[in-house]
C-alpha cells in the first residue's frame, strides 16, 4: 500500500453505524405513532383515560397543534379529574404528573389544584415504610417533577429528605436498593430529577450505579431488553417495566452528552445507554400498538429520548 493511502481513514462502518441508527428510529417512529393512534381509538371508545395516554397526548399535541388530539385530551382530562382523587395509592403520582404536566400547559384552575391535592396524598405517606420502594421513589419523583411545573409550596427540601431516607434504608453497595428491576429503576429516576432540581452530583452518580446493577441482573443482551427480571412476570408488566428503564437510559444519556458533566461526576466506563434505550425501543416497537392505552409509556419513553437526542 502506498504511503498516501495508509494515511486514509476507512469511515465505511461509521456510515453503517448511522444507517442502522436512522433505521432504528424510523422504527420507533412508526411506532409511536401507530401508539398514538390506538390511545386515540381506546378514548373514542370511551375506555377510562390514563395518566399516561393523556401525558402522551400532551406531549404529541404541544407538538403537532392536531385538532383531533385537543379534542380528545379535554373531555379525557374532564374525566381525569374525577378519576384521581379516589385512585389507588400507587397510582396517584402518575396522575400528579398529570395534572402538573397539563397546569403549565393550561389556565384551567382545576388542574393545579388537582396537583396540590395529589401532592397532600402523596405526601402523607412519607416517613412511613408501608409502600412497595418503586411506589415510594415515584411519590418523591413526581413531587419533585412538579415543582418545576407548578406553584406548590415548600416541597423540594422535603422530598429530597423523604428520598434520602428511602435510598438509605435500602441501599447495598454494589446491588444498589433492590433486586427488583421496578425499585431500581424508579429510584434510580427519583435520584436524576433530584440531581436536575438540586445540582448535587452524588444523586446522579448513584443513579448510575442502581443502573448499572440492574443491567448487570437484568439484562438480555439478545433481545436488547431487561427480561431476566424473575418469574412469573407478565407480558404488560414486563413492557411498562422496560419502558420505564428506556425513559431512565435516555436521561442517563443526556447527562453523559454533557462536556462539563463528565468532566465533574465519575461515570461507568463505556456505558452507551441512549443504545441501550433505542435498543429496548426497538425491541418492542411491533409489540407496542397491540397495548392500547397501556402502550401509552413505549410513546412517553420515546418521547424522552427523542428531547434529549
Amino acid at each position: 500500500m502506498e504511503d498516501g493511502e495508509s494515511r486514509n481513514v476507512d469511515v465505511r462502518g461509521l456510515s453503517s453505524h448511522y444507517n442502522c441508527r436512522a433505521v432504528r428510529d424510523d422504527v420507533i417512529r412508526g411506532a409511536v405513532e401507530q401508539v398514538t393512534v390506538a390511545v386515540l381509538d381506546a378514548l373514542a371508545r370511551d375506555e377510562a383515560p390514563t395518566s399516561a395516554a393523556l401525558r402522551l397526548l400532551l406531549r404529541s399535541y404541544s407538538a403537532t397543534g392536531r385538532d383531533d388530539i385537543r379534542d380528545a385530551i379535554e373531555p379525557a382530562l374532564a374525566r381525569a379529574l374525577e378519576l384521581a382523587p379516589t385512585a389507588a395509592g400507587e397510582e396517584q403520582p402518575r396522575w400528579l404528573l398529570l395534572f402538573a404536566e397539563a397546569a403549565a400547559m393550561s389556565g384551567d384552575e382545576r388542574l393545579p389544584s388537582m396537583a396540590a391535592e395529589l401532592v397532600r396524598h402523596v405526601r402523607s405517606t412519607w416517613g412511613r415504610d408501608r409502600q412497595q420502594l418503586d411506589v415510594a421513589a415515584e411519590g418523591v419523583d413526581a413531587c419533585l417533577r412538579a415543582t418545576e411545573l407548578v406553584s406548590i409550596g415548600d416541597l423540594i427540601q422535603p422530598a429530597i429528605d423523604e428520598l434520602e431516607r428511602l435510598v438509605g434504608a435500602a441501599y447495598q453497595p454494589g446491588h444498589g436498593v433492590s433486586d427488583i428491576l421496578a425499585e431500581q429503576i424508579a429510584v434510580a429516576s427519583a435520584l436524576i430529577t433530584a440531581y436536575q432540581v438540586t445540582g448535587r452530583l452524588p444523586y446522579s452518580m448513584l443513579a448510575e450505579e442502581l443502573v448499572q446493577a440492574a443491567r448487570r441482573a437484568g439484562w438480555d443482551a439478545e433481545s436488547g431488553a431487561f427480561s431476566n427480571v424473575g418469574a412469573n412476570i407478565h407480558r404488560s408488566t414486563l413492557f411498562g417495566l422496560n419502558c420505564e428503564a428506556a425513559t431512565v437510559l435516555s436521561r442517563l444519556a443526556a447527562l453523559h452528552r454533557s462536556d462539563e458533566y463528565r468532566e465533574a461526576a465519575v461515570i461507568a466506563p463505556g456505558a452507551d445507554y441512549d443504545d441501550d434505550a433505542a435498543r429496548i425501543l426497538e425491541s418492542l416497537a411491533a409489540d407496542a400498538p397491540a397495548h392500547g392505552l397501556a402502550g401509552a409509556v413505549y410513546g412517553l419513553a420515546a418521547a424522552v429520548r427523542h428531547s434529549v437526542l
